[in-house]
């Protein structure tokens, strides 16, 4: 039982009874690597150089995508950029152009995406993959929402947090997918 115990990180006491802490608050492991396998973050800002491994693309700061009921916006571009990695948009067969990112609004999808989280999507990348988020336009609302096919003509419409905001069935010539999402950044 003590192999058992150590193969599955536990005490042995806790693995035979169920009595006491189930892990030596000594052996528990931090899920933070050591500082000499941190990798290295270099401060920039709109006067430093972009390195040739990096793309910069619009930030619409003022611009809501609705985690929410939907909302209204109109095209608007305020000059802030976001720098991603060109690796980062080649594993997601991004063009720098295709990409734009925003802020949600709403709570509609959290816990997942939580108000104020920055939102990146593809324009380019419309194909409907059943479960993944997608920036649609429907009857002028803007919304952030993940998609499910029903039929080869209808679609439902879903938020993470559906006890607030049911399912939405709609057809799918009455919904514009404005590109599906493929990085999200939160500061919790």
């Amino acid at each position: 039982m003590v192999e058992l115990a150590h193969a599955l990180n536990v005490r042995p006491e806790w693995l035979s009874s169920g009595i006491g802490s189930m892990q030596d608050e000594v052996r528990k492991e931090s899920a933070i690597p050591p500082e000499s396998e941190w990798g290295k973050v270099d401060a920039w800002d709109s006067k430093t150089d972009l390195p040739d491994d990096e793309v910069e693309v619009p930030y619409l700061k003022d611009i809501e995508l609705a985690c929410g009921d939907g909302s209204c916006l109109e095209d608007d571009y305020n000059g802030f950029k976001l720098r991603f990695a060109k690796s980062t948009l080649r594993k997601v067969g991004a063009q720098k152009d295709s990409v734009l990112c925003f802020p949600a609004s709403g709570n509609s999808m959290e816990p997942m995406i939580p108000e104020g989280t920055t939102i990146a999507i593809n324009t380019n990348d419309k194909k409907i993959v059943d479960g993944k988020v997608y920036a649609i336009s429907q009857d002028g609302w803007k919304r952030l929402k993940s998609i499910y096919r029903v039929s080869p003509t209808r679609i439902v419409i879903r938020s993470f947090n559906s006890e607030e905001y049911p399912d939405e069935e709609a057809d799918i010539e009455s919904v514009e997918i404005l590109g599906r999402m493929f990085w999200t950044s939160t500061i919790w």
